[in-house]
């Protein structure tokens, strides 16, 4: 067991105890609403990489077009909702052939504060990065890069030498016009336990040069099993340890329910925008229903999924999934936030809760 591991589990140990002891006192932690919403414009990707579900996902990849997404935007800022995260469950945005529209309607529309999402970085041209320092409301990019030289991101991702030197230019690109964005910078660096010391790649001195700079380089060694869809032979060979699936301690229904609908690219509506890559926990459809019906205190699926978990009945992703938050577990974040803090009564009795920034709360 390597140390990142170690560590993870003596947290899981510690939440265990607090779960069971708040669950006994009837005492549950459910943040408001801050009016934000998950919007997935594209469920492709260009990446094949090991460690993630993306190609043992099921359901049909795609971009979600124009009118959905503007209509969506629309019905979502009348609820209430102004900031947007574009992150897909698996795929990356740039995928999308027509993310610029997007993306300029979301830096127009007058009811949204602010947009963000994660991107691999190998897919827009220097053109697409000039671009990106121009939109006024991007709060946040969070590039994620795989593999520390060319080797690594090979085996990784799955990729070719063209997609990796495609990085490289990209990352170069957005140093060059670092001083000219408004939004926050964050890189998140995942590779293998052999990891060299120094700088000897391409990759390794360019994220000595972000860091040099003040941009934040987040380094993790454990990943991720995603809802049990990777397992450690998926990954054999390349000095990375996946989380177990049975990892995670579970009691209660989960917060991200609360928290995390995510829109999918085909219109679909989920539960969960973190790890249910095939939409397991959908609660509705917005080619049928109007977003307000689906995420409404009175939507029957939702109250269903909702009451499965309470009672201990998690749906077989759920079950594997070590992203799980209970309803029973206070973090540390909470601490200074105990008044915008719900019971499952108070969450269901009040509307607002359910929907965006109408319901006040920590942004």
């Amino acid at each position: 067991m390597s140390f990142a591991t170690f560590v993870k589990a003596s947290r899981d140990f510690g939440n265990r105890l607090q779960i069971t002891v708040n669950a006994h006192r009837g005492r549950e932690y459910i943040p408001r609403r801050s009016g934000f919403l998950n919007i997935e414009t594209s469920s492709t990707c260009n990446l094949k990489c090991r460690f993630c579900a993306y190609i043992k996902k099921q359901t049909p990849k795609g971009s979600m077009p124009n009118e959905l997404f503007f209509d969506c935007v629309e019905q979502a800022t009348e609820l209430g909702f102004d900031t947007f995260d574009l992150t897909p469950c698996t795929g990356d945005v740039f995928m999308d052939p027509n993310l610029d529209s997007k993306l300029e309607f979301l830096d127009d529309h007058p009811g949204v504060k602010s947009f963000q999402f994660f991107a691999n970085f190998t897919i827009p041209s220097p053109t697409d990065i000039d671009r990106l320092v121009r939109y006024r409301k991007l709060r946040l990019m969070a590039v994620s890069v795989y593999g520390h030289d060319l080797e690594s991101f090979i085996a990784i991702t799955q990729s070719n030498e063209k997609v990796y030197r495609r990085l490289v230019v990209n990352l170069e690109r957005l140093l060059e016009v670092l001083n000219r964005r408004r939004f926050d910078l964050q890189i998140h660096f995942r590779s293998t336990r052999d990891v060299p010391r120094g700088e000897p790649s391409d990759v390794l001195r360019l994220l000595a040069r972000f860091r040099k700079a003040g941009i934040v380089v987040r380094t993790s060694r454990v990943y991720n099993n995603w809802g049990g869809y990777i397992t450690q032979d998926d990954v054999q060979g390349l000095g990375i340890d996946i989380t177990g699936t049975e990892s995670t301690f579970k009691r209660g229904a989960c917060t991200l329910l609360f928290t995390h609908a995510q829109v999918t690219a085909s219109g679909i509506v989920n539960g969960c925008a973190c790890r249910d890559v095939d939409a397991t926990l959908r609660i509705g459809d917005l080619n049928k229903e109007s977003l307000a019906t689906i995420l409404s205190t009175e939507n029957p699926t939702f109250l269903q999924l909702v009451s499965e978990q309470q009672s201990g009945n998690f749906r077989p992703l759920c079950r594997s999934c070590d992203y799980y938050k209970s309803v029973y577990r206070r973090r540390w974040t909470d601490r200074n936030n105990s008044g915008f803090l719900l019971t499952l009564k108070d969450y269901l009795d009040d509307p607002a809760a359910r929907y965006g920034a109408r319901a006040e709360g920590p942004s």
